[in-house]
């Protein structure tokens, strides 16, 4: 019986001394045990990736490390139920990407806050140097 590649479906291999620089990627993942979701998220920060969401880390990999990450990831899940997807995104992109970010304060704050106005969301444009 044949060996079965486990690397099938992760990443297709690159001719020998065909390496690649960090690129920026963003990781989402759907967990549905929270044991697994909590180790899943650790892996991530233990890979230096940084939370953007509750499910989703943002961060830079060469292709070694996305490799291994995601090998990583599909240990971690084993049979259980769960998406994740990693997705590369380029420098461009990284520097037209626009930012909402909004936050909750403590109840009595927020209260006070929205008898005299509503809230309203501020929107930070991110830019970077092309540099």
């Amino acid at each position: 019986m044949p060996r079965k590649n486990r690397y099938t479906g992760i990443l297709k291999p690159l001719p020998a001394g065909k390496g690649s620089p960090e690129v920026s990627l963003v990781l989402v993942y759907d967990i549905e045990d929270g044991r697994i979701r909590a180790r899943v998220s650790e892996i991530c920060l233990d890979y230096g990736l940084e939370r953007i969401q509750f499910s989703a880390f943002f961060g830079k990999l060469n292709r070694n490390r996305r490799q291994e990450l995601a090998l990583r990831l599909a240990g971690q899940i084993g049979a259980e139920s769960a998406r994740v997807r990693i997705f590369p995104i380029c420098e461009q992109d990284l520097r037209d990407m626009w930012s909402l970010e909004q936050y909750r304060r403590d109840a009595g704050q927020l209260k006070a806050v929205e008898e005299t106005s509503p809230p309203t969301p501020r929107l930070h444009i991110v830019t970077r140097d092309p540099a």
